[in-house]
């Protein structure tokens, strides 16, 4: 009998490299119009939060603008460039960040993305 293995076409991914985050193509639909992003850190739980502004949070201000990071989208991918960021992120991995990639959640009712850095994908 033969046993259904999962595939990796519609798995959101989050790929740390040393200065950015890169999410694949599954995680494009999140970013439907958005530029802007705030980055959390839960070291405890060793847990990237990424929640996402929209338009109407920054008119509204709703967050200040030195917590906010740019979003670069391309066709199939979504990336977040912030070295100070990533350097944290090393700390708590305890290595230095090239490549790792890790499985992608996202919270709808907080409006963000979790990368659990306990969860990685070889």
């Amino acid at each position: 009998m033969f046993v259904w293995m999962q595939g990796n076409s519609f798995t959101r991914i989050a790929t740390i490299y040393s200065g950015n985050i890169t999410l694949n193509t599954p995680c494009l639909r999140y970013f439907n119009g958005v530029k802007w992003c705030l980055i959390g850190i839960d070291r405890a739980e060793k847990k990237i939060a990424i929640k996402l502004a929209s338009n109407e949070d920054l008119n509204k201000n709703k967050f200040m603008p030195e917590v906010l990071n740019k979003v670069s989208t391309g066709k199939s991918y979504v990336r977040i460039s912030n070295k100070n960021i990533i350097s944290e992120i090393s700390k708590m991995l305890e290595k230095k960040c090239n490549g790792d990639k890790f499985i992608v959640s996202f919270d709808e009712k907080e409006n963000q993305i979790i990368i659990d850095l306990n969860n990685s994908i070889s």
